[in-house]
């Protein structure tokens, strides 16, 4: 199948996508780049890009928390949808939504987190306090009247 790269839909969202994103000012330590467009399965075009950067995790939750704004005082098209997270993809998240007819994802690489072995309980004498009546070994402090 033919990539639709250049039809008109697909460039009109992927200049709003730009330019909410450039409009944040805590986003611009992260880019957009590897965009990839196709069409999925039912015909729809989806167009695709990866954030790269510094904490593109970050980037990505402030990024759909202002779109999502964005696209619901919008003009909305049947179909349009706001953006949901995404972790079905192992190994990756992202923020897809629908707009003008056309999925968009942005995506950022999820680091594998290395397995730890589980913590095991210290075992040990009890403690003065859990034995029933055991007292600790200093007395009270008694006041004298002199």
């Amino acid at each position: 199948m033919t990539t639709p790269a250049l039809h008109p839909d697909l460039l009109i969202a992927k200049y709003e996508t730009m330019r909410c994103w450039s409009d944040n000012e805590t986003l611009r330590r992260e880019a957009i780049g590897s965009w990839q467009a196709s069409r999925i399965d039912d015909g729809a075009l989806f167009l695709s890009g990866q954030i790269t950067g510094h904490d593109p995790g970050r980037a990505l939750h402030r990024f759909a928390d202002r779109h999502t704004g964005y696209l619901s005082h919008r003009p909305q098209q049947p179909g349009d949808q706001v953006p949901a997270l995404d972790v079905s993809v192992p190994g990756r998240e992202a923020c897809v939504w629908r707009t003008g007819g056309v999925w968009v994802e942005l995506w950022h690489p999820v680091p594998a987190t290395a397995s730890t072995p589980p913590v095991r309980p210290v075992v040990g004498p009890p403690s003065p306090r859990s034995v029933f009546g055991a007292r600790l070994p200093f007395g009270r402090r008694r006041k004298t009247n002199a």
